[in-house]
């Protein structure tokens, strides 16, 4: 990409101003025209959909629970080894006495979980665009954008699975490689260096791998996507702009990963916050599928404002709301009083 028109001059891209506080400032005003300006439950109900389709393998659901700590004397110790035994010893026996079934029953859930998973990635890569394309346009279809990108949803699922059993291939190489050295070797005591050095360097090799993977959704969601939507790509041809420019870029797009990772802590504040204030009752809601999605729909919007609102910085060609009536999403708002934005109208 040699240049683009940015005040109907043509410029290097080297000379753009990017920004983070503006695009995070507009996908917050676009969000709220959305979901407030005027409030509609109905939509927030369709949109809300939509969003649950898109989110349907982004999050899973967790629990937790406290746990009594007791004596540490040899008495308790050999009790709770007892009473451990106990519950250990008829599971163990009823196992081996119905091995028969036992093993056809575990084969067929395993399939079952992969056939749920595959069926779940199909469906929410469809609802991605479904999504985009309602924040996009300001309003809550379902049917149209479910036809309307059948292929690029299709080459997304293709995609998202091949990198996911990437993933997993990497992330269990490195715990598999290193179980494979530290549990034989373990000794309570007397742990070599050769052994804290290999628990050190696995550990590290998988959070730099968690890391690199996590960067990498983090491009496919907010740039790869919002340009397949916007040229009608294919994911491998999508990823080739993207890459392209983030060659340009590598600095200000690592800078747009930790502002959003920023950004996350200040949402989990406020949802925990949130969870305290009602006695855990939101989280009760949140957990109820499809529900959950529909009282999140004002992170689930802003967020995917804030990475299309960052992308168009880059020009025109990256721009989802060139040539609309509405760039800013203020059409039932008030316009921020802030002239051009970066530049451009």
């Amino acid at each position: 990409m040699h240049g683009v028109k940015y005040r109907n001059q043509s410029i290097n891209m080297s000379n753009l101003s990017i920004e983070y506080i503006k695009p995070t400032s507009r996908a917050l005003g676009r969000m709220t025209t959305i979901l407030f300006r005027p409030f509609d439950i109905g939509k927030w109900f369709v949109l809300g959909f939509t969003a649950w389709l898109a989110t349907l393998m982004d999050a899973g659901n967790s629990a937790g629970g406290n746990a009594q700590v007791g004596d540490s004397g040899e008495s308790g110790n050999s009790a709770q080894s007892q009473s451990f035994e106990g519950l250990i010893e008829p599971a163990r026996n009823f196992s081996q006495e119905n091995l028969s079934w036992l093993i056809p029953v575990a084969v067929a859930l395993i399939i079952l979980v992969i056939v749920i998973s595959l069926v779940c990635l199909w469906i929410s890569s469809r609802g991605k665009f479904m999504l985009l394309d309602n924040v996009v346009h300001n309003r809550a279809l379902v049917k149209a954008p479910w036809r309307q990108f059948r292929a690029a949803g299709n080459s997304l699922f293709w995609w998202r699975l091949l990198f996911g059993l990437l993933v997993l291939l990497v992330l269990g190489g490195i715990a598999g490689g290193a179980a494979f050295y530290l549990v034989p070797t373990f000794d309570a005591e007397v742990i070599s260096s050769i052994w804290i050095a290999v628990l050190v360097i696995s550990g590290l090799a998988l959070i730099l791998a968690v890391i690199v993977s996590t960067y990498v959704i983090m491009l496919l969601e907010d740039f790869v996507i919002p340009v397949m939507y916007r040229d009608a790509l294919l994911t491998t041809e999508a990823w080739r702009q993207v890459l392209a420019l983030h060659k340009n870029y590598p600095g200000q797009f690592v800078i747009y990963f930790l502002w959003k990772a920023l950004l996350g802590v200040a949402t989990l504040i406020i949802l925990m916050t949130a969870f305290l204030i009602t006695c855990c009752i939101a989280a009760c809601f949140l957990a109820i599928p499809y529900i959950g999605a529909v009282l999140l729909l004002p992170v689930t919007v802003f967020y995917r404002s804030l990475g299309p609102e960052f992308l168009r910085q880059f020009g025109e060609e990256y721009d989802l709301w060139h040539g609309s009536e509405d760039r800013y999403g203020f059409a039932t708002g008030t316009r921020p009083g802030i002239g051009t934005i970066n530049g451009y109208e």
